[in-house]
């Protein structure tokens, strides 16, 4: 196995895993295809890595958000849970998530959406938001 690649991991894939083990990590990428984060909190409490450079999130889509207020309300304390986790890591070891996006959604659109899911991280401007794919031509804006 190639210790360089990334390790991307989508709620649709596992509910749960451990990082412990991946003492080399250094890239993870959480594909957040469903509103419901609380599995990429979990996966990065197990992360031992001192290796770790970047923690990167790609969002859902929008105009996938919940509807009805007790479901966003779940999903929303989620959302704060990570962000807080987040905080702590770019605190203590200066790892600046990058916040990715598709290219069709506007990137104005983009600033306020991430706010309401990350307000502490969008408040400190600890975050890169990105276009993805990664593959293509990339810009990165601060927040």
């Amino acid at each position: 196995m190639n210790d360089n690649l990334p390790l991307r991991a989508d709620a649709s894939e596992m509910a749960e895993f451990d990082l412990s083990e991946a003492t080399k990590l250094r890239d993870v990428v959480f594909r957040c295809t469903k509103q419901r984060v609380k599995w990429i909190s979990k996966a990065l409490h197990t992360i031992r890595s001192r290796s770790l450079q970047r923690i990167s999130l790609e969002l859902p889509r929008r105009d996938q958000a919940p509807t009805g207020d007790a479901i966003w309300e779940a999903v929303h304390q989620e959302w704060v849970d990570l962000d807080h986790l987040l905080v702590q890591f770019w605190t203590s070891r200066s790892l600046r998530p990058t916040v990715m996006y598709e290219p069709g959604e506007l990137e104005e659109e983009m600033r306020v959406y991430v706010a309401t899911l990350l307000p502490e991280l969008t408040r400190r401007g600890a975050i890169d938001l990105v276009r993805y794919p990664p593959w293509s031509k990339v810009e990165c804006t601060e927040l």
